[in-house]
């Protein structure tokens, strides 16, 4: 922390009645311990401009602020002073569905959007945990995916189009409202996935799918975690495979809120996700169970629907809903291949070791993308130490481990992106000095997030 304590105000001319919050709502927008001096909800984007180019011309430190689903998630701030909440930008601006192109500004949540989308015809294939709060902007400084992201890809797969408020409150735009554009920088891909340390992301234009009306799910029990990736690696390979599969230990089938019911006595649960025209999405099913029921699974349960979409639902919102929630999360990014020989590594660490029968350590596998997510509903026996393991693990096959969530003591010990910088780290075009240059760059008065990012950036 920098101690700077501010003596101005926000300037009074560039608020619009509401827009500054009163002190007693401040503590809601606390990050990792520090409470903002101010949170203003701009009306517009010129009042978000206007604000942002005071803040830092100020020195004020400014955190942006969409549904807050994710806000934990992050180093801890060197300094917070103002909290931009955005959630007062929430207009579908422009929606051509014979384009498949849809224009919103940031603060509308992805759940209101994909209403709108869907009368008529339409949907977004991007995916985030709590949906009816989470916001297209945060989603896109996070980059955050869900469990078909191995159909889906990323957010910047669908990402055309960005308006962006650059610290000193300039707004600039990249892309266009078109699927086909001109060559240059990809500056949607800059801005996607920086964690609001380049610019407050206020407009986006994405292109659309057609809305998948029929939705399905297949639920399979294995005695280990180890027997269900490889059955869904083996149906990965298959031209009716899913559009995702998550391999679910015990503990965290049992605490997924669209439960598959009592038979969750297994030690692994695999769930795939289907959805098209009726014909296909038939044959599909039939074709996947019988080839389940071939490795070994004595009986497969179809989730149809409502009954799907809910189990979906759940997976995508496990770790981020409810009243219990994890104290620690790891995402653990891997190649599709070596998630069943970290989980093997897992199974036998003394910390990490036995989490297919612990109630308190939860796994699930992306199988299609690759990847493991492990869940700690008690986080006393693990330490920063731990942690470098298992991102030594997780580094020799190629992955790297993000801390999406724990306790302020265990944060300050680390980085939560993983060593990164470390490895960026030789010769001047690194790509951690890469990316301290854009920094520079962008917002050379460290006005945006201020060491939240990878390498304190």
């Amino acid at each position: 922390m920098s101690g700077f304590t501010p003596t101005v105000e926000p300037p009074a001319s560039a608020l619009s009645p509401g827009s500054l919050l009163p002190p007693e709502s401040n503590a809601g927008y606390a990050i990792d311990g520090l409470t903002p001096k101010w949170v203003i909800k701009p009306a517009n984007r010129r009042e978000a401009a206007q604000i942002l180019g005071w803040a830092s011309l100020e020195g004020i430190k400014v955190a942006p602020w969409g549904g807050g689903t994710q806000i934990g998630l992050g180093n801890p701030p060197e300094d917070l002073h103002l909290v931009l909440d955005l959630s007062r930008l929430d207009q579908v601006v422009d929606f051509q569905p014979a384009d498949l192109t849809v224009t919103v500004e940031a603060g509308i949540t992805l759940e209101s959007l994909q209403r709108h989308l869907a009368s008529a015809g339409k949907f977004l294939p991007l995916e985030a945990p709590l949906a009816g709060r989470a916001t297209l902007g945060g989603i896109l400084a996070t980059s955050s995916v869900g469990p078909l992201r191995h159909a889906y890809g990323l957010p910047r797969d669908w990402l055309i189009g960005i308006s962006v408020i650059s610290p000193a409150g300039e707004e600039t735009k990249a892309g266009g409202r078109v699927v086909k554009n001109v060559t240059g920088y990809d500056l949607n891909k800059l801005y996607t996935g920086s964690f609001g340390t380049l610019g407050v992301i206020v407009e986006a234009t994405f292109k659309l799918a057609p809305l998948l009306a029929n939705q399905s799910a297949l639920v399979a029990y294995f005695p280990t975690v180890q027997q269900g990736i490889e059955a869904g690696r083996t149906l990965s390979r298959q031209v009716f495979a899913p559009l995702g599969m998550q391999v679910l230990n015990q503990a965290a089938s049992r605490r997924l809120e669209a439960s598959p019911g009592p038979e969750a006595a297994m030690s692994a649960v695999v769930l795939a996700f289907f959805a098209g025209r009726p014909q296909a999405l038939h044959r599909r099913l039939t074709e996947s169970a019988q080839l389940l029921t071939k490795l070994g699974v004595a009986n497969v349960e179809q989730k149809q629907d409502a009954d799907a979409l809910a189990l979906l639902r759940g997976v995508t919102d496990l770790g981020w809903a409810g009243e219990a929630r994890p104290e620690l999360i790891f995402k653990i990014n891997l190649p599709p291949a070596a998630s069943l020989q970290l989980s093997e590594w897992l199974q036998a660490d003394p910390v990490f070791g036995g989490h297919d029968a612990s109630p308190e350590v939860g796994s699930m596998v992306d199988v299609g993308f690759g990847g493991i997510r492990l869940l700690s509903w008690d986080p006393s026996g693990v330490s920063a130490e731990d942690i470098r393991r298992l991102r030594k693990a997780a580094g020799r096959l190629g992955g790297s481990v993000v801390v999406e969530q724990c306790p302020l003591a265990l944060k300050r010990e680390l980085d939560v992106w993983d060593d990164l910088s470390s490895g960026m780290d030789s010769g001047m075009d690194s790509g951690m000095e890469i990316m301290r240059r854009l920094k520079n760059k962008f917002d050379p008065n460290r006005t945006l997030n201020p060491g939240r990012f990878i390498g304190g950036l």
